[in-house]
């Protein structure tokens, strides 16, 4: 996938949105730093924005440079659809296993931000397994593995 003007334009977009923040957003959170209607012209690719304001800008969203720039994982592009994956909250809750502590943590962030509080079962999205995937620290085809594997997923 080439980089082009357009689509960085469209990941700073991506990226402010992601915050949850309108232009005026940035303008207030920035103390007037970066004007909304400045940010408005990179995201709509009327004007360019240099690479010096671009890791400014990156800096202040708390957000790498490499993000602007990044093509999607060749491991999720090779994967066509994401099979229905859902975890068996109950065996990981009971596991021992020391590679699962961060994974624990994970879950709860996700329950409580989806607000299902069932407590049993919780269906993976494809960004989650990607976050799984990093934490324990294999691919994403290793990961479902290994959660077939330790019988962490419901089938």
């Amino acid at each position: 996938m080439a980089i082009t003007q357009e689509s960085t334009s469209a990941k700073l977009r991506s990226i402010r949105k992601s915050k949850g923040w309108s232009l005026q957003d940035v303008e207030t959170n920035s103390r007037g730093k970066w004007k909304a209607v400045v940010i408005g012209s990179y995201e709509r690719s009327d004007r360019a924005i240099s690479l010096k304001k671009a890791i400014d800008l990156m800096n202040f969203y708390q957000v790498p440079i490499s993000a602007l720039f990044d093509a999607p994982h060749a491991d999720m592009q090779s994967q066509p659809i994401l099979q229905r994956l859902i975890l068996d909250q109950r065996s990981i809750s009971q596991s021992l296993d020391e590679n699962l502590v961060s994974v624990k943590v994970m879950i709860a962030h996700i329950t409580a931000k989806r607000q299902d509080w069932n407590g049993q079962v919780l269906s993976l999205r494809a960004e989650d397994l990607q976050f799984l995937a990093i934490l324990l620290n294999r691919n994403t085809s290793e990961t479902i593995s290994y959660l077939n594997e330790n019988k962490f997923l419901i089938k």
